[in-house]
């Protein structure tokens, strides 16, 4: 069965990759996917996969970009962006509260 189909999202076609994009989420990720991994159990057995991708292009709405002081770099506009994630199985989240802490430099 379709997942779009079920969810009612509408399939986008994408610019660099075969998949559909989400056309009513305001950032989309284009990836190629650079490697999978089975998650092995105590047992021995495979339980799930992860999948580690590379971003090959980004679609982001104009109304969540801010240009600031460079227009060829613009920002996403975190305070309007509401992510939300496919966290395994039929589980999702949803991204309620940012917050930012500073990087310690490197040496």
């Amino acid at each position: 069965e379709d997942e779009m189909a079920v969810a009612g999202l509408t399939p986008m076609p994408a610019v660099k990759i075969k998949p559909c994009l989400v056309g009513e989420s305001a950032v989309q990720m284009e990836c190629k996917l650079v490697h999978s991994y089975d998650v092995i159990n105590a047992q021995g057995k495979a339980t799930t996969t992860m999948f580690l991708g590379e971003v090959v292009m980004f679609h982001v709405h104009n109304e969540l970009l801010d240009s600031g002081d460079d227009p060829k770099k613009p920002k996403v506009k975190i305070e309007g962006y509401q992510p939300m994630s496919r966290l395994g199985g039929n589980y999702y989240g949803r991204t309620t509260e940012v917050f930012d802490i500073p990087r310690p430099t490197r040496s």
